[in-house]
């Protein structure tokens, strides 16, 4: 579906009973050397906003481009906020937040892969949640062939780590209250782990998230995805958020398999060649401290 079909569906098909009790929406855009496809990004939120009943502004941060991504932005009439370098996709939606107006921030990307016109969807349901992701689901997903296994994988341990099932952890998609997103201010990366870290965070700690299925175009312009070094990170990510904030369900399993280890070799041992080695005492050894560090570590973080 070009980009002239998704205008003139945004424009026949939105509805007009969105509230307005919401206040002023605030719309973050991240780009980076964005020149090509930025101005339809812009244009397509600004009309399915004018559409709806909702007060809003568009704040485009350009993250350090060196194309004309800025000069481009400002013939919409959006609101531009410049890095002087590029700092990552993160940095660009906290430096937006930051400047952000409004109580409840939309974002969405600057290649026009996520459908605007779902935006109107996202904030009717605002009000009840603390956030609404719009969850790439099915075939909306269109995820590349080579790509599917790590993905399958990473979202199988969020799910575990999370204790939910979580529909898409990294919408680029998403509704949130503001002050979610500053009460996490410090722990929300600089890179493209931003959605990945705030959906953990908001989950982890009884955050009422909601998803609604969208739709996923293909992009306008080159991806600046790496996926080897991006899928490493985003698995550290989702057990280091973890650990912050649910210890006991990265260090409890970790030290349920040490001490099987070491109850199973200490039988080897005794049965086969009739003593101990150091092995199995270490192994269960290693259990113990384990249970120890989680205890400790989610000691301190229901003090904090």
């Amino acid at each position: 579906m070009d980009l002239h079909t998704r205008h003139e569906n945004t424009l026949v098909g939105l509805e007009q009973e969105d509230s307005n009790d919401l206040g002023l929406i605030s719309v973050v855009i991240p780009a980076y050397n964005e020149e090509d496809g930025i101005i339809d990004s812009v244009t397509w939120v600004q009309d399915v906003m004018e559409k709806s009943k909702y007060d809003y502004e568009v704040i485009v941060v350009d993250d350090g481009s060196t194309d004309k991504t800025s000069e481009r932005v400002r013939t919409t009439g959006a609101r531009v906020v410049r890095h002087g370098t590029n700092q990552g996709y993160g940095a660009g939606l906290k430096t937006g937040i930051r400047s952000a107006k409004g109580d409840w921030i939309v974002i969405t990307d600057a290649d026009s892969t996520y459908p605007a016109d779902r935006i109107p969807d996202l904030l009717r349901h605002a009000s009840d949640h603390d956030m609404v992701v719009g969850a790439r689901v099915g075939s909306a997903a269109k995820i590349p062939l080579i790509r599917r296994p790590a993905k399958w994988a990473l979202a199988q341990l969020a799910n575990y780590l999370a204790e939910t099932k979580i529909p898409d952890y990294n919408s680029g998609l998403r509704v949130f209250r503001k002050s979610l997103a500053e009460r996490f201010f410090k722990i929300l990366p600089r890179g493209f782990s931003f959605t990945t870290t705030i959906t953990l965070s908001s989950l982890t700690n009884g955050f009422r998230v909601k998803y609604i299925p969208i739709e996923y175009f293909v992009r306008t312009g080159k991806s600046k995805i790496r996926p080897i070094k991006d899928t490493y990170n985003f698995a550290m990510l989702i057990v280091r958020t973890t650990v912050y904030f649910n210890p006991l369900r990265v260090f409890m399993p970790l030290s349920a398999a040490l001490f099987t280890s070491g109850i199973a070799k200490m039988g080897h041992e005794i049965i086969y060649t009739g003593g101990l080695a150091e092995a199995s005492i270490f192994l269960l050894l290693g259990s113990c401290q384990t249970v120890a560090l989680g205890l400790i570590a989610d000691m301190i973080n229901k003090k904090i």
